[in-house]
């Protein structure tokens, strides 16, 4: 590859910026190059801006130069092109899976064989510009060493065929890297990725099992069957195994067993009939007189209205005539300071003879017989707070009857 020397740059004494003219930097230059300043001596390429600007090291020496000539010499020992490749194999080997590990390592081997042409290249270029050097020194100083100049001249035209065959290993090594990153991206094609997949339809030759949590049966050779505890030994979860024709009554054991339910009329290790076990029978007859065996019933009337002097016939249904019967008026608006809700039991008799409160209460085996007393209150009752007597106003109260039998 020719030295580039397209343009014009400018520089200035201990600055390492180089800025161009007229210059195509990126496309005819690479990092560890050689730069020829206008001051006649080489500097390392360290980084390329732009087209038109480009850093050196070690800082620029000489005086500052504007529209100045330069060289850019390529010292890596390759081609940019077989750069590029192998930097791309390379990418494409990192990016392979764990199992490629042999094209990894010949890819490795390939771009280690590059940098090794790369670095005899760089040495032997060196002695290629110390010997065009010197040639120029000795022609221009006398031409009595033209012979040595001569000399010279070929030893530099062999350092440059030297660089030549340099940057042709280093293209074949590159070469040998592309191969080895095609035969890992063909041994990958199709291989799942990592993260979420949506394609895979089936897994085979599995060597870790899947665990429960992970949608499988945490064993590689299916579900494992259930293993029954012992007396002494814990079971293992797994498959039930499968219940025989006859078995549907029967229940699963821990030992892993299907087992009938037994049915049994005897109490534990009591033997025979209740009436045979004459101190048990005893007890229940303290718990239970059978002679008082007739259920109790029960009657509440819906709510009734009080008319002073009226009567009621309310139908209880009891099946017998109740021993116990009992009146109760309901407050159903604020009176006589009660609340609404407030029930108050009330006699079945005349509690004040003179103005003839109270109700009467008659029972049969079929209904309840009531007549309230002819005052304008029909009830007497004490006021809930302050307990002075009172006559109710019927309209806020309702009449109601509970009974048993």
């Amino acid at each position: 590859m020719t030295w580039y020397k397209t343009g014009t740059v400018s520089l200035a004494q201990g600055s390492n910026a180089v800025i161009g003219a007229g210059t195509s930097f990126i496309a005819n230059s690479r990092v560890g190059d050689a730069f020829r300043g206008p001051d006649g001596e080489w500097y390392e390429v360290t980084n390329i801006a732009s087209d038109i600007a480009l850093s050196i090291a070690p800082s620029y020496q000489g005086e500052p130069v504007s529209g100045g000539v330069y060289s850019l010499a390529p010292m890596q020992g390759y081609v940019k092109d077989s750069a590029d490749a192998l930097r791309a194999a390379t990418s494409v080997i990192a990016s392979g899976v764990a199992n490629m590990q042999e094209q990894v390592t010949a890819a490795t081997e390939a771009a280690a064989t590059a940098v090794q042409a790369e670095a005899v290249a760089v040495a032997k270029a060196d002695i290629a510009t110390a010997a065009a050097d010197l040639s120029t020194q000795n022609k221009e100083s006398t031409s009595q060493d033209a012979t040595s100049a001569g000399q010279a001249a070929l030893r530099a035209e062999a350092a440059r065929d030297a660089v030549v065959g340099s940057e042709e290993a280093a293209a074949a090594s590159a070469q040998a890297a592309a191969e080895s990153a095609e035969e890992a991206e063909i041994v990958t094609r199709g291989k799942a990725a990592s993260g979420a997949n949506s394609d895979i339809t089936s897994l085979s030759g599995l060597t870790t099992a899947l665990s429960v949590e992970q949608g499988g049966t945490g064993s590689t050779t299916g579900v494992p069957t259930l293993v029954g505890a012992t007396a002494s030994t814990a079971g293992a979860k797994g498959l039930v195994p499968a219940p025989a024709a006859g078995d549907q009554l029967k229940f699963l054991r821990g030992d892993g067993t299907f087992q009938a339910v037994t049915v049994s009329t005897a109490w534990g290790g009591v033997t025979g009939t209740l009436s045979a076990q004459a101190d048990l029978q005893a007890a229940l007859d303290l718990k239970l007189d059978k002679s008082d065996a007739t259920p109790i019933k029960s009657y509440a009337s819906p709510d009734q209205t009080i008319t002073p002097g009226g009567s009621l016939t309310l139908l209880h249904q009891l099946g017998s005539e109740p021993f116990e019967v009992q009146g109760f008026i309901v407050c159903r608006d604020a009176d006589a300071e009660y609340a609404v809700g407030d029930v108050v039991p009330v006699p079945h008799f005349a509690v004040d003879y003179a103005y003839n409160y109270g109700v009467s209460l008659v029972t049969s085996s079929t209904n309840i017989f009531c007549r309230f007393g002819t005052a304008a209150g029909a009830f007497f009752v004490l006021r809930k707070t302050t307990a002075t007597t009172v006559g109710i106003v019927p309209a806020k109260w309702r009449f109601i009857v509970r009974a048993r039998t």
